[in-house]
């Protein structure tokens, strides 16, 4: 995953999306949509982007395929009624955490901007 910035409306109800390149055995592609994702955001102003939460909220999966080339996306809901309600005005450092057996990758996905 890389490193990203979202902005999005306080009024907005919107998936944040990353897509997720696993691999199994050192190169062959793996398909992580078996695996549990979940989703943590860090207020900016009170925590470093260096650290990964402590509370984590259900995130899920979906496929794309774009000319035979299959790409996974992590997903969450944010805004109003969604999984994520962020205050406006804030900055949100976004992580996301996919368990697996045995590795249980803790990612930092990007910055979450709410206007």
């Amino acid at each position: 995953m890389a490193s990203m910035v979202f902005g999005q409306s306080v009024a907005a109800l919107q998936y944040i999306r990353v897509a997720v390149h696993a691999i199994v055995n050192g190169n062959a592609s793996y398909n992580p949509t078996v695996d549990t994702v979940q989703f943590g955001f860090l207020n900016e102003a009170t925590n470093s982007s260096s650290t990964a939460p402590s509370s984590w909220l259900a995130g899920s999966w979906e496929t794309q395929v774009i000319s035979g080339q299959t790409t996974y996306v992590a997903k969450c809901l944010v805004g109003p009624g969604g999984t994520f309600v962020p205050a406006a005005n804030t900055n949100w450092w976004t992580w996301a955490k996919i368990s697996d057996n045995p590795e249980v990758p803790v990612l930092f996905v990007g910055e979450l901007r709410v206007t």
